[in-house]
């Protein structure tokens, strides 16, 4: 089941593997997928610190599928429930978006048992502030996981290439900037050594190699989901968002001028 983009899943119950969020993100079915359990829910944050709960139900419910035209018996019901600041959810939208009463009750149940471990309370009433910080830590916590799984994934092919592309930097365009560049990575805060600010703009080239393309096409042959992927993996790479944007500056400062010197 797709999560929405910059949309990060900060708590879903331990449901027994295979679960409804399991099932493939086409959401159809021609027979009743093996799954432990028809319904679930889970807590979503983006990176505003807006949260929802996204549930999820198995139904029979014949249809034909609009992009294929093949006929499906089963489909995955999927709403989404906005949360206050506080991170409470509103019985009256629950009652409005799930009609099974018996549902209803034990995901109100289940959601409250977390809600009241998770949020933060200064004086019997929700500490707003801290609740903010708490939420973005977790945030923070589930984009390093993503992007760690997808250095991991997608080392093999990265990483075979950047050799080639530091020699052919290192004897080509590097003799033209290399009174600039180092010194440029360091006035915006750079810390690594030259060496290594090198390969990050060689792993910075090859990740985004098809950034531009409409397909998304990876060297491998397989696709990335979308360009936030891409720029997720970039950072990755680069170790942290804030070295990934100081690369950035640092070579459009550089390059940019290089640009304008080769106009001029």
């Amino acid at each position: 089941m797709r999560i929405p983009e910059s949309f990060f899943v900060i708590y879903q119950p331990k449901y027994t593997v295979p679960c409804v969020f399991d099932l493939n993100e086409r959401g159809t079915f021609p027979n009743h997928p093996s799954v432990t359990g028809t319904w679930g829910f889970r807590v979503l944050a983006d990176t505003d610190l807006k949260a929802s709960v996204q549930f999820a139900h198995l139904v029979h419910r014949p249809g034909k599928d609009p992009q294929t035209g093949k006929a499906y018996e089963w489909m995955v019901e999927e709403t989404s429930i906005d949360l206050d600041d506080q991170l409470t959810l509103d019985s009256a939208a629950v009652e409005k978006k799930i009609t099974d009463s018996e549902i209803r009750s034990a995901l109100m149940d289940a959601f409250n048992e977390w809600h009241d471990n998770f949020v933060p309370m200064k004086k019997k009433k929700v500490d707003i502030e801290e609740l903010k910080q708490k939420l973005g830590n977790v945030v923070d916590e589930c984009k390093e996981r993503i992007r760690k799984e997808l250095v991991r994934k997608n080392q093999h092919w990265v990483s075979s290439n950047i050799p080639r592309r530091i020699h052919d930097f290192k004897y080509g365009l590097y003799n033209h900037v290399k009174e600039r560049l180092y010194q440029e990575y360091q006035s915006n805060g750079g810390e690594d050594s030259e060496p290594n600010l090198l390969k990050k703009i060689a792993l910075f080239n090859r990740v985004l190699d098809n950034f531009d393309h409409e397909d998304l096409m990876k060297p491998d042959g397989t696709v990335w989901r979308n360009e936030d992927e891409i720029w997720q993996c970039w950072i990755g790479f680069a170790g942290s968002e804030d070295e990934a944007y100081r690369i950035c500056r640092t070579m459009d400062a550089v390059f940019k001028d290089l640009e304008l010197d080769e106009v001029g």
